[in-house]
């Protein structure tokens, strides 16, 4: 009867594993993808917001 019980839990544990791993390659959440740069015009910037950090700017065109 201990055989039997211990035969069925490794049989169970071994399905559930099985399981596991054809789950996990299927595709439930589709993948996300960034898109193209966007080109932002900043008018106006509160200096107080980096008085404790710096934030790295590069300008292509028409900077001052």
């Amino acid at each position: 009867m201990t055989a039997d019980r211990y035969t069925k839990t490794v049989l169970t544990i071994i399905a559930v594993c099985q399981c596991l791993i054809v789950l996990r390659d299927l595709p439930f959440i589709k993948s996300a993808y960034a898109q193209s740069p966007v080109h932002v015009i900043v008018d106006e910037v509160n200096t107080y917001a980096f008085t404790y950090a710096t934030v790295p700017v590069n300008c292509k065109s028409g900077c001052k």
